[in-house]
């Protein structure tokens, strides 16, 4: 089978590590190449760093009229979303557009008769991703904007993770949510607070490798 892949830095496989002189580097071993190793099924990953539903809508687009076609679509936002210009303090996708284009995703899908998959957030850890936001920023005008605590970052997440679990249940798409999987569990991810590290891309491609053995193909 073929699967093709528009997401964020998740699924691009970004790690970030310390002292390497970069903002963020890519692991050979990204859960999704695991997962191909493991399954051998063709995979073209279209995943961007720093990626939004508004820009994966129009990559999708441009996709589907230059003939492009597969079996599955993986579709993977949402913490970039929800997420603000920390320099503006503007957030970068509302609530309801965000909506609107996983919306238009699916059905650009399921007219080019590609069967939609979607997979959910993975939670942020809070205190290190203020570190990593307040970095070259107002750290006080930022905190004050959270109402005094990093928290606030995690609420705002979780809101946009009840609604993409809510949408793919009323639209019956195949739903990997890798949630549980590093809620609680710091020792999964990144110093930066939002991209796990080698041995989280590990655990999240064992779980794709049980969903894809299990997705079922619509056309």
């Amino acid at each position: 089978m073929k699967i093709v892949v528009f997401g964020d830095s998740i699924l691009k496989g970004v790690i970030t590590i310390p002292n390497s002189g970069k903002l963020f580097d890519t692991t050979e071993n990204d859960s999704l190449t695991l997962a191909q190793k493991e399954l051998g099924f063709e995979l073209d990953n279209r995943s961007i760093y720093g990626n939004i539903t508004s820009k994966g809508l129009v990559k999708l687009q441009k996709f589907f009229e230059k003939g492009g076609e597969a079996d599955f679509c993986v579709i993977e936002f949402g913490s970039n979303d929800c997420d603000y210009d920390w320099g503006t303090l503007v957030q970068k996708v509302p609530l309801e557009q965000y909506l609107e284009n996983l919306a238009s995703m699916v059905n650009l899908c399921r007219t080019n008769k590609v069967t939609p998959l979607m997979m959910g957030l993975i939670p942020y850890v809070c205190d290190d991703w203020f570190k990593t936001i307040i970095k070259g920023q107002d750290e006080a005008a930022i905190l004050n904007f959270l109402g005094g605590t990093a928290e606030t970052l995690g609420k705002n997440q979780l809101i946009y993770k009840n609604v993409q679990a809510d949408f793919v249940q009323k639209n019956n798409v195949q739903f990997l949510d890798p949630w549980t999987i590093f809620e609680g569990h710091k020792e999964l991810m990144c110093y930066d607070g939002i991209h796990p590290n080698e041995k989280g891309y590990e655990l999240l491609s064992k779980a794709w490798i049980k969903f894809l053995s299990e997705v079922k193909k619509e056309f």
